[in-house]
């Protein structure tokens, strides 16, 4: 039985999560100004998919607070994939949606699949205009999280009030 102290408690969870975006997000403006000057070595494309990975890398876990909390069933062969769905998905009389707005979804999948392809490069470098392209959507995706997350944490406190 979900009890307010465990709504708001899930709330701090992801509002660390939020703090932790925000820090990583930092890493990778950093990184992509450094390639938007001029920089064009494969260790400043490596630099920037490390921050696109790890920005993806604190997102999952934010989702899969959030998955545990409300349903922690994943199909176990493509768990990774699910979970954005779901997150996709409003249930009614269990949780809103929290990636319901818009193709923040289909963003989301899109650094997954980036994420994937970084830990599996194996002594490759990027490829620079496929890493431009996802930072352009981690450049619409993120700012919108910013709001997508508000807007979640304010219905996990109202939801908190009711049980309270």
């Amino acid at each position: 039985m979900r009890t307010s102290e465990s709504f708001l408690g899930l709330v701090e969870e992801l509002e660390g999560d939020a703090r932790e975006l925000e820090r990583v997000l930092g890493h990778n403006r950093r990184a992509w100004d450094r390639i938007e000057g001029g920089a064009n070595d494969p260790i400043d494309w490596g630099a920037l998919g490390y921050t696109l990975h790890s920005a993806y890398g604190v997102l999952e876990n934010y989702f899969l607070r959030v998955s545990k909390f409300f349903e922690n069933n994943l199909d176990a062969e493509r768990w990774h994939k699910a979970l954005v769905e779901k997150m996709g998905l409003e249930i009614p009389g269990v949780r809103p949606a929290l990636l319901g707005e818009g193709n923040a979804k289909r963003q989301a999948m899109e650094l997954l699949k980036f994420r994937h392809r970084f830990r599996n490069l194996y002594g490759e470098d990027l490829d620079p205009v496929k890493t431009a392209e996802i930072q352009g959507i981690a450049e619409d995706f993120f700012p919108r999280f910013a709001k997508l997350h508000a807007d979640f944490v304010a219905k996990l406190r109202v939801l908190a009030r009711t049980l309270a």
